[in-house]
């Protein structure tokens, strides 16, 4: 008979088994939940990665460090859509300021 790899409990000290996510004694969990592999937990992940893009990075570090593959490249993805959302933020940013900028020295140059 095979015996299973145990660990302990960091609440309560009891012996629980090395796989498990809750502990059987007192309840607590023992590992994060997995994220969603869902279409709609999907779909989150990138709305969130395109359109509040800070807020992508946690998402993508949140998948990235799990074991599962389908898992790592919806991390990957949300990752590209962070980096590209917020390149085009700057770059819309940037042409903004160049606009303003030039509306004002034309303003400023004007003669009376």
């Amino acid at each position: 008979m095979e015996t299973q790899p145990e660990s302990i409990c960091p609440s309560c000290r009891s012996s629980v088994p090395a796989d498990a996510y809750f502990c059987a004694n007192c309840g607590k969990p023992l590992r994060d939940k997995l994220p969603s592999k869902t279409l709609s937990g999907q779909i989150i992940v990138f709305f969130v990665s395109l359109f509040l893009p800070p807020f992508g990075f946690w998402y993508a570090w949140r998948y990235l460090k799990q074991a599962d593959y389908k898992l790592k490249k919806i991390g990957i993805a949300a990752l590209i859509l962070t980096i590209i959302s917020i390149l085009v933020t700057i770059w819309t940013a940037k042409g903004l300021i160049d606009s303003f900028s030039q509306s004002f020295n034309s303003i400023n140059n004007f003669d009376f």
